[in-house]
């Protein structure tokens, strides 16, 4: 360390981090700046002292409570109140206890990046700076700290065992809030233990069998946190129950790293447990007020199993041979049919000339019981597809190698799913055009007018104009909604379950007078089927018939573009200009509305997918292979994209090209 330095005795661990830190922030030296700096420090004894010193004093006159138990462990105040509470220290930050060392550890770490540097840190080093420095230490001063690691561990115990045992988690576990619960009997055991230690000069020789039961009775709590993790399918996940499984869990994990710490003879593991911990605290202290950081931790979970309910569903959108592929065309037939009336609605909607707010909501009604009866009728949306299929591509990742043959599956599976969506999308489009044509003949032949004015009808053919109109960002914006309508269908079927409708359902005693035992037996089995689909199609018809008012409202050109929609209203259009329309039109029309299902099936499905690789931590190498894997194919076998093929040869290869890819 610098000559200048050994004069200022004020406070040396804090030029120590400054030195470091600068270091680091020099990337030209981050290679070697730790070992150098560490160094340094161990070759100079009165550097040591000063250093050991300072530590040393601190730890004394501070209490270690609010670090120990506080510090990378999340709060029982819920999730939303949680978020807001961060927002507002992010402004005006909480006054810190002096005498707390979670106080003196902040102003110590005092940029928010400094876990990078404490983190890149090998542990070795952090253990050999450890060892250099502590090598005689006033007992006083360890009797004083192992009183204040005690006083932690009782802490945690008795947290833990209040969260084990809260009624929200109690109803996922049989038998928790039993006697004999685990987390009860952690708790006894803890306040034996430290009682015991308290009284004890060696207790860490006297408590060892002490440990060892508490250590079972850790893995036992453990064991019934995991059992909620496994059967989430079965009762379901939700914000409270994802921060009361995740909190215990981590008291659970500080409480064994604590006593390890007082109970190991080694040396070695010792340190290595104080610099986890100091990694851990630093991180946390400087990334406690980070709302992402929040967001991502709580979310993970319940994303992960509103993605696993998409996933269920979105099977049934993938044909896997020519019978399926066909039905799947009859289905998407119905689908588009069933829009080009919507088509038809809708544009008799407009000339009735509403206030806005009705305007959306008559839309919004006319888009949601559309979609809902699509769904009800057992026809498809092409363009739902992605949304609903994303999470399926993802669960047949490798899975951190529990999917050994994952490349070649999920290849074949993305094969299955762009025929599929491609034939959905050349059903519904080429149905659409045809039935709402047909639909304004008719509505012609009734009423004398047609369902468009004139200026409608270009009004309607111009929208389609890929590059003269905004038809491919509306698109985007439709994908987006496509997206989020397949969350929203994994919502609400993760939330019927949660809180078990069915059940409630069937207990029912009017419904069960009304309708009889075995009929609502079935009526709560269909809606614990359908309810999350049901949900999904009424937002999104919401989110469509809504955008063009919000627009309009907040002077801003927002609305949507749909693929079955522009090939729908493009019939009523040409039908309402008695074919009266040019070749230029027509070609534009046919290239706008193919460019708005691609637009429409990228966005979807992108954003879809990124939301299912994310709750499943999947790899950007496995993605990387997946992709390149699935272009090999395109352009060898390129058919097979568009529509199923038995190629034996193929088969072989892609095999072939499996092996080569991981290889790779």
């Amino acid at each position: 360390m610098d000559n200048a330095l050994l004069s200022d005795r004020i406070d040396y661990v804090g030029k120590l981090i400054e030195i470091i830190r600068n270091r680091w922030k020099n990337k030209s030296a981050k290679n070697n700046s730790f070992s150098e700096v560490l160094g340094s420090i161990l070759l100079d004894r009165r550097e040591k002292d000063l250093i050991s010193e300072q530590i040393l004093s601190i730890l004394f006159s501070t209490k270690f409570v609010s670090l120990l138990t506080e510090s990378e462990i999340g709060s029982n105040k819920g999730f939303f109140s949680d978020a807001s509470a961060r927002l507002s220290f992010k402004f005006l930050p909480p006054v810190n206890e002096a005498d707390e060392l979670r106080t003196q550890f902040d102003n110590l770490f005092n940029h928010k990046k400094d876990y990078q540097w404490v983190k890149a840190i090998p542990d070795e080093n952090w253990i050999d700076f450890f060892e250099g420095i502590f090598i005689d230490t006033n007992p006083s001063v360890v009797k004083y700290i192992e009183k204040e690691v005690l006083n932690a561990i009782l802490i945690l115990a008795q947290r833990a065992a209040t969260l084990g045992i809260e009624p929200e988690v109690v109803s996922k576990i049989p038998r928790v809030d039993d006697l004999d619960s685990p987390f009860l009997g952690l708790n006894r055991e803890v306040i034996f233990y430290v009682e015991k230690a308290l009284n004890s000069n060696d207790f860490a020789s006297s408590g060892n069998n002490d440990y060892k039961h508490i250590l079972v009775m850790i893995s036992q709590c453990n064991s019934q946190i995991s059992y909620i993790y496994k059967h989430k399918d079965v009762f379901g996940i939700s914000l409270q129950l994802t921060s009361l499984v995740r909190q215990p869990e981590q008291h659970l994990k500080r409480l064994a790293q604590l006593l390890e710490l007082l109970q190991t003879n080694d040396q070695y593991r010792k340190w290595l447990i104080i610099t986890q911990l100091l990694k851990e605290f630093v991180y946390a202290e400087n990334t406690k007020y980070s709302l992402r950081k929040h967001f991502s931790t709580n979310l993970e979970l319940l994303t992960f199993k509103v993605i696993e309910n998409t996933s269920k569903t979105g099977e049934h959108y993938i044909a896997s041979d020519k019978i399926a592929y066909w039905k799947l065309f009859g289905k998407a037939l119905g689908g588009g049919a069933i829009v080009a009336f919507l088509c038809g609605d809708k544009t008799r909607l407009y000339f009735q000339h509403l206030p806005i707010f009705w305007e959306a909501f008559f839309y919004s009604i006319n888009y949601s019981i559309g979609f809902m009866l699509i769904h009800l009728l057992g026809f498809t949306l092409a363009t739902k597809q992605p949304a609903m299929t994303a999470s399926t591509i993802a669960a047949n990742l490798s899975n951190n190698g529990e999917n050994p043959n994952w490349l070649h599956k999920t290849t074949q599976l993305l094969i299955r799913l762009i025929r599929s969506q491609f034939i959905s999308l050349v059903g519904n489009a080429l149905i659409a055009f045809p039935v709402a044509y047909g639909l304004d003949k008719l509505y012609f032949s009734a009423l004398g007018h047609h369902i468009a004015d004139p200026a409608k009808a270009f009004r309607l053919i111009g929208e389609l104009n890929a590059w003269e109109s905004l038809a491919l960002p509306h698109a985007a914006l439709a994908g987006v909604y496509l997206m989020l309508s397949g969350l929203i269908s994994g919502y609400y079927e993760n939330k019927w379950i949660y809180n078990k409708y069915s059940i409630r359902l069937m207990s029912h005693r009017r419904l069960i007078r009304l309708f009889g035992q075995e009929r609502l037996n079935r009526i709560a089995g269909y809606f614990e089927r359908n309810f999350g689909a049901l949900a999904g199609n009424f937002f999104l018809g919401v989110f469509l018939g809504s955008t063009s008012a919000i627009g309009f409202t907040l002077g801003l050109p927002l609305d949507i573009r749909h693929i079955t929609f522009a090939s729908g209203n493009f019939g009523i259009a040409v039908s309402s200009l008695e074919n009266q329309i040019s070749a230029d039109l027509w070609i534009n029309s046919i290239i706008g509305i193919t460019c708005i299902g691609i637009m429409n099936v990228l966005v979807s499905f992108g954003l879809s997918i990124a939301f299912a690789l994310k709750s499943r931590n999947a790899k950007f190498s496995e993605v990387k292979s997946l992709f390149g894997n699935l272009a090999w194919q395109f352009f060898h076998h390129g058919l097979a994209f568009f529509f199923p093929v038995k190629n034996k040869e193929m088969n072989s290869e892609e095999l072939q090209e499996t092996h080569v890819s991981r290889q790779i």
